[in-house]
């Protein structure tokens, strides 16, 4: 099975519960929508729409709106969820549009997740209208009350611990994200960042945040001894937090609208 393969059923398993696990991409959503400010009837393509967080926020504009997921189930429940909008699976990197068929294409926390995120970028490009907007979310996970995690996962698979700048976590930073839109000959591209900070029940919901971000994939794949030990040390740490403090995530996300010229 492929990694993107891997990444599809993850995410068709994920497709019920998804905005329970990350109740934060509603507001992102929401607030990347107002960031570049469709107006009414624009046509609206979310590509990577997962429970359909840009996409509602675009209906609520008054948007015609396209959602695009790779994931079967992902599709499905927005074909459910949101009947006002077009629901298809389709791939981000081979879009089955014809040139310049949307004036606002948006991505919420989905290019640094792609295979070959320069592709995604020339896609979304050939499919907006001239004039037209492209919107992009990058999550950013800061260190933060997570450091004991970062350190105990870095013991059992050699991760490097990052810093905690804001640029340290996560698979992309904001800087090579703009970089990416840049080289896709996109202008006019405004930044902003969204601090959200989320708590977490108890351990068993930090452990459920992970499951997509590919920790709990490495744990399972550890000798059956080690894995058990990875558990042990994962619950001792998230109890102790929860017991000082709470489990919270130290969430930020950068926001990055850009024009096709």
């Amino acid at each position: 099975m492929t990694s993107t393969e891997q990444g599809r059923r993850k995410y068709d398993e994920l497709a019920d519960k998804y905005e329970e696990i990350f109740p934060y991409v509603v507001d992102v959503g929401r607030l990347l929508v107002e960031h570049a400010a469709p107006a009414a009837g624009a046509r609206v393509l979310d590509v990577g729409a997962g429970r359909g967080a840009v996409a509602r926020a675009a209906l609520a504009h008054g948007c015609d709106v396209t959602a695009v997921d790779a994931s079967a189930g992902m599709v499905a429940r927005l074909a459910m969820d949101f009947p006002d909008a077009v629901a298809r699976q389709m791939d981000a990197g081979a879009l089955d549009f014809p040139d310049g068929s949307f004036d606002l294409v948006a991505a919420g926390f989905v290019v640094q997740v792609l295979p070959d995120p320069d592709v995604a970028l020339a896609e979304f490009r050939r499919v907006l209208a001239p004039g037209g907007k492209l919107a992009l979310s990058l999550e950013k996970q800061t260190v933060g009350r997570l450091r004991w995690l970062f350190e105990l996962a870095g013991e059992f698979f050699g991760a490097p611990v990052p810093g905690d700048d804001e640029e340290s976590t996560g698979a992309m930073t904001g800087r090579q994200l703009d970089a990416l839109i840049e080289r896709a000959g996109f202008t006019d591209l405004a930044t902003d960042t969204v601090e959200m900070p989320v708590p977490l029940a108890d351990p068993a919901a930090l452990w459920d945040w992970l499951t997509p971000r590919g920790l709990t994939d490495a744990v399972r794949a550890l000798p059956a001894e080690q894995a058990e030990q990875f558990h042990v040390r994962f619950l001792a740490g998230a109890e102790h937090m929860q017991a000082n403090g709470g489990i919270s995530l130290d969430f930020r996300a950068t926001l990055h609208v850009a024009r096709r010229p």
